[in-house]
């Protein structure tokens, strides 16, 4: 069986989670047989627009494509006819059995119409909410959730020059892109309840947890006495809708407790920087082991509803308990008092009370029982992708 997975970023030039999973997913199913083809994107400033670059990682061939421009017209970040034509191309030269989306920003949602028209199966990982909001984290303009797509709504969101008629044409060819998907895989059954509200139909979408490289992520689980002191951590993008604001301003209000930061963070380092919150760089996902080895309590404060955080599950593989907003695909992973605690979403004096709480008795975390085999193996996913595949072949 040959797949074509095709995604907006992949290591190591892009190391957020989808790019990461996609990784060891394509790895996974290398393994078990499956011949492998990625289908990317770059951001090479130095050479010219769409150029193609082909490399081998790992015994798989990836494809990418050259985007440098940063700067887009609302439209653009759905269609672009170069990348149409160079995918077309693509598809011709390799005649894949499947096509596997993951993310389609700053590539070209026709792609999906091309799949379509070759009359080949498509898989659709959902990893947000980018298929019906042009920002992917369902957050409105004033930092708040949003209740879901809507002409007037994303009119006002948008961070691009628009009108209505952009907007509702915009919309409709999402519709159709979105019909000839034939199974989507949602790693949270927030995102599967949100697309099943959209009007999917329940029987397309199949709830599938990331798998992850349980070998790889060490199982360190610590015990602590009543004068531990406790790191927090966090490890991410350094963005406000991963709850940097309420992260800051909960820890300049304590004073021993201390925070590393693992993201890249740029010129703002100054003025999120404190005597206890430490900025320690972007990390690599090669390195995860030492990171996690830095940290007590991992905090994913997140403001809007993410879907599987895999910081969170590379936590609990290394034993690490997680304090956690307490909505979307963070309240799934996390049972209050069991594995981590929650906090209450965007509620600084909240999370001070949870931090304080387990400052002043350490010990508490002895309490927990942070479960490895609560997170799916990678050659299980693979394992269960390879049945969906083959389905839609047979079907």
């Amino acid at each position: 069986m040959k797949v074509l997975k095709v995604i907006h970023g992949f290591p190591p030039d892009y190391m957020a989670g989808s790019e990461v999973y996609s990784y060891h997913l394509v790895k996974e199913l290398k393994e078990q047989n499956i011949e492998v083809f990625v289908y990317t994107r770059v951001e090479n400033e130095f050479d010219e627009n769409y150029k193609i670059y082909d490399e081998v990682i790992n015994d798989i061939n990836v494809r990418r494509i050259n985007k440098p421009k940063r700067d887009y017209l609302y439209e653009d970040k759905f269609f672009d006819e170069d990348v149409d034509k160079h995918f077309t191309n693509y598809l011709k030269e390799i005649k894949p059995d499947i096509v596997h989306f993951g993310h389609l920003s700053h590539l070209s949602t026709n792609l999906i119409k091309i799949v379509h028209e070759f009359k080949i199966p498509i898989v659709y990982t959902i990893h947000d909410f980018w298929l019906y909001c042009v920002k992917g984290q369902l957050i409105n303009e004033n930092g708040e959730i949003c209740e879901g797509p809507n002409i007037c709504r994303c009119l006002d969101c948008s961070p691009y020059v628009v009108n209505n008629k952009k907007i509702e044409v915009v919309a409709k060819h999402m519709k159709d892109i979105i019909s000839y998907i034939d199974v989507f895989i949602s790693p949270s059954k927030t995102l599967r309840d949100f697309f099943i509200k959209q009007g999917i139909s329940p029987a397309k979408i199949k709830y599938y947890k990331y798998g992850f490289n349980k070998e790889k992520i060490k199982y360190q689980k610590k015990i602590y006495s009543k004068k531990s002191k406790i790191n927090f951590g966090f490890m991410g993008r350094i963005i406000p809708t991963k709850g940097i604001k309420v992260l800051v301003e909960a820890f300049t209000k304590l004073n021993n407790e201390m925070l590393s930061i693992y993201g890249s963070v740029g010129k703002q380092k100054r003025f999120l920087e404190t005597d206890n919150i430490r900025f320690r760089g972007p990390f690599n996902n090669d390195n995860i082991n030492d990171v996690l080895n830095d940290i007590d309590v991992l905090i994913v404060p997140s403001i809007w509803y993410e879907n599987a955080p895999l910081v969170m599950q590379e936590a609990f593989l290394a034993g690490i308990p997680v304090l956690t907003s307490n909505i979307g695909g963070m309240k799934e992973l996390v049972e209050d008092g069991v594995n981590g605690f929650l906090f209450k979403v965007g509620d600084s004096k909240d999370l001070i009370d949870k931090i304080t709480s387990i400052t002043s008795n350490p010990e508490i975390l002895n309490t927990l029982n942070v479960d490895r085999d609560s997170v799916v193996d990678i050659k299980d996913d693979a394992a269960k992708l390879i049945k969906v595949y083959n389905n839609l072949l047979n079907s």
